[in-house]
C-alpha cells in the first residue's frame, strides 16, 4: 500500500536531483528566470524547497506501512506539498535581494 507514496517520493527526488545536478537547464515552467545567472541560483533553490513533498511522501509512507487504513486520507497530502512547495518557491523568487 505504501508504494504508491514511495513512487511518488522517488520521481520528485529525481526532480530534486535534476534540479540541483543540472542547475543550467531551464526545467521550471513557472517561474521567470531571468538572465543567465540567475537560473543556476534559482534552481538550486527550488531543488532544496521541493525536498518537502519527498519529505511529506516518505512520511506518508512510513505511516501507511503502520496503518494501512490511512492511505486515502494520507493521498490528499501530496498535492497539498507540492502546492506548498510551488508557493514557497514563487514567493522566494520574487524576493528582493537586501545584500546584492
Amino acid at each position: 500500500m505504501s508504494d504508491i507514496f514511495l513512487l511518488i517520493a522517488l520521481i520528485l527526488a529525481i526532480v530534486v536531483a535534476l534540479l540541483y545536478f543540472m542547475p543550467h537547464l531551464k526545467l521550471l515552467n513557472f517561474v521567470d528566470y531571468g538572465e543567465g545567472d540567475a537560473v543556476k541560483h534559482l534552481n538550486r533553490y527550488a531543488a532544496l524547497r521541493l525536498l518537502f513533498p519527498v519529505g511529506v511522501n516518505l512520511a506518508c509512507a512510513y505511516v501507511v506501512g503502520v496503518q494501512p487504513e490511512l492511505v486515502v486520507p494520507l493521498i490528499f497530502l501530496t498535492p497539498v506539498s507540492i502546492l506548498c512547495a510551488v508557493i514557497w518557491i514563487c514567493a522566494g523568487e520574487r524576493k528582493p535581494k537586501l545584500l546584492a
